[in-house]
């Protein structure tokens, strides 16, 4: 175990130094062709209703932003409402109010379209504000299928930067009742406790290296989903934990990716 802290210790360090040197000396990073604007896909069962939730993440300032969903199959995926999300709301407590106008949602059930604007406000940081920007409840049809929900999203981050657009898809699967679902992981939960922290790092290093720890989830295991367990996983698995980069899942989700791990075994994924 000794060596395994040991080891823990300089991989920490090792991850956590070029950070603070570049937060003295690095001007924030310019974006590069993509916005920033993501969102994940989703799987759902028949008639479910359900969240969307549209993550912001870029780390310079914007002023103005907008975004368009859109989706050909109202039947099988309608919008019901939308809301704004804990980072907007954030900026709204730190700002006061914006007027009306300023942070617009507008839903289109008929038309399966939504459209969200935010503008002609103080800048937007999500690294102070948070990364949730929006949240889009929709109701899933009864047909098992696949349904694509294209979206354009536009910035302006000022005159320095400029606008940047992109293009992206959502893709909302309606998944067949008949069929039973994959156990749920939490890549990055090596012991399974439903939570990702320096524990699961020692343990995964322990699992590697001295063999006293075993996993019934190696999936959980392979961090950067690549198929097989080694020391890139640890490294970013620390490298999340601490802020080097790597960005961890904070949720369960079944293993989408073929390979040739064993299935998990006793996972308390909900």
């Amino acid at each position: 175990m000794k060596t395994i802290l040991t080891a823990t210790r300089l991989l920490v360090i090792t991850l956590i130094s070029p950070i603070a040197i570049q937060a003295q000396n690095v001007p924030l990073p310019i974006p590069g062709p993509e916005l920033g604007i993501t969102c994940e896909d989703i799987s759902v069962q028949p008639g479910e209703i359900f969240d969307l939730v549209f993550q912001f993440d870029n780390p310079n300032p914007v002023i103005q932003w907008s975004l368009t969903l859109n989706s050909n199959s109202p039947s099988n995926c309608q919008f019901l409402s939308m809301n704004t999300g804990a980072a907007i709301n954030a900026f709204v407590a730190a700002n006061g109010w914006l007027p009306t106008g300023q942070c617009d949602i507008f839903v289109i059930p008929s038309q399966v379209t939504a459209l969200m604007a935010f503008w002609n406000t103080p800048p937007f940081s999500s690294s102070i504000y948070g990364n949730e920007i929006y949240r889009l409840t929709c109701v899933a049809g009864m047909t098992p299928m696949e349904v694509t929900l294209p979206f354009f999203a536009f910035g302006d981050f000022g005159s320095s930067i400029g606008e940047i657009s992109s293009n992206g898809e959502i893709t909302v699967t309606i998944n067949d009742p008949s069929v039973p679902e994959e156990p749920g992981l939490m890549r990055g939960d090596v012991n399974m406790d439903n939570s990702c922290n320096l524990t699961d790092a020692i343990n995964l290093l322990d699992y590697l290296y001295v063999g006293n720890f075993d996993t019934s989830c190696a999936d959980a295991c392979d961090v950067d989903d690549s198929g097989s367990v080694n020391l890139a996983d640890a490294v970013n698995l620390l490298s999340g934990l601490f802020g080097g980069g790597f960005r961890l899942e904070d949720s369960c989700k079944p293993d989408g990716t073929p390979d040739l791990l064993t299935e998990c075994v006793g996972s308390n994924c909900p």
